[in-house]
């Protein structure tokens, strides 16, 4: 599966809209996720591969966007904007309960989820170590 709803998410966020707005489309991401896999089980795909959303709160894009933010919203380690890190998380961990939700109903799939933010996150905490 591709990274689904970064680009929805990213683009609502580059609109300005309000981040309650926005945190509403997270379970219609997921669910069309889920929906996508299941689709996939009917055709006969065993296998998954389903990615996270990365600490979308370190993008360049989106630091740009909400330069001049207070001091307080970004991470001291990081530089990220902990706000939309945790949007992030916030995506990451339904998207989590519901590939749980489809492996109890099929068993016999494999189904990996492939954690981005926190394979992504030790480069902002150590960019000299990379």
């Amino acid at each position: 599966m591709g990274e689904v709803g970064g680009n929805d998410y990213n683009h609502a966020f580059k609109q300005g809209k309000n981040i309650e707005n926005i945190r509403r489309l997270v379970p219609l991401v997921v669910d069309i996720i889920s929906l996508s896999i299941k689709e996939l089980i009917e055709l006969g795909a065993v296998t998954f591969l389903v990615p996270g959303n990365f600490p979308i709160g370190c993008s360049p894009s989106l630091l740009t966007n909400f330069h001049g933010s207070e001091k307080d919203q970004y991470d001291p380690l990081t530089g990220c904007l902990t706000w939309l890190n945790q949007f992030s998380q916030h995506h990451n961990e339904l998207l989590r309960k519901e590939l749980e939700n489809i492996r109890n109903l099929h068993p016999q799939i494999n189904i990996i989820y492939v954690d981005y933010y926190k394979a992504a996150i030790p480069f902002y905490q150590s960019p000299k170590n990379y």
